[in-house]
């Protein structure tokens, strides 16, 4: 639309010209054909030229306008950011003092259980110590220890002076009087008068 009216512009101011010279030029100035064609092209240039520059005032406001459009968006967008930014600073300030307080307990929990294992330590150094004394004291004030008897004398009986042989029932091993088994428990006692009725019974000889 600019465009032609800019032709527009130039072909009139052009014919405005040529008739405006020609006009002029006449001699007799009683051309009332060119004089009305001059006054026209006039007439019309002026038109267009002031149409032209409405349309640039009109333009340059609606410019103008986009323009201020776009600086109070861009406004409220810078302010919204802000906004954002801040509340992420605030975020981040908020996550990094909640990190910080949890590396502050994971440090006390593990200072608390390296002490308590100290003090386990110690108390089990100080418990085996006690043991120690307690069991050298007892070593210090324990009586000497009787002798056991040999196995000859062991049991609840004596056959010696009798001199019978004697079988222990569980067994059926038979001792004849000097051999290691032959004081025994009564109760598992059987009692020949010689080897071969123990034999016969069904017992054999110690060996020792």
């Amino acid at each position: 639309m600019n465009f032609i009216l800019k032709l527009a512009e130039i072909i009139f101011i052009i014919l405005t010209i040529y008739y405006g010279v020609k006009f002029f030029r006449s001699k007799n100035r009683r051309g009332q054909g060119i004089k009305k064609r001059f006054l026209t092209s006039l007439f019309v240039f002026v038109l267009l030229f002031l149409f032209g520059n409405q349309s640039k005032e009109v333009k340059s406001s609606t410019t103008d306008n986009v323009k201020i459009v776009k600086k109070y968006v861009g406004k409220d967008k810078y302010k919204i950011a802000k906004k954002e930014h801040l509340a992420l600073l605030a975020k981040k300030a908020k996550l990094t003092k909640q990190a910080d307080d949890t590396q502050d307990k994971k440090d006390d929990l593990v200072a608390k259980k390296d002490k308590e294992k100290e003090d386990a330590g110690r108390e089990q150094a100080q418990q085996a110590q006690q043991a120690e004394q307690n069991q050298a004291q007892a070593s210090q004030q324990k009586p000497e220890s009787k002798p056991e008897p040999s196995p000859a004398s062991k049991g609840d009986m004596n056959t010696a002076s009798s001199g019978q042989i004697v079988g222990n029932k569980n067994s059926h091993i038979y001792h004849v009087p000097g051999q290691r088994g032959y004081n025994m428990n009564s109760s598992n006692a059987v009692y020949f008068q010689s080897e071969q009725e123990a034999i016969a019974a069904g017992y054999r000889k110690a060996k020792v």
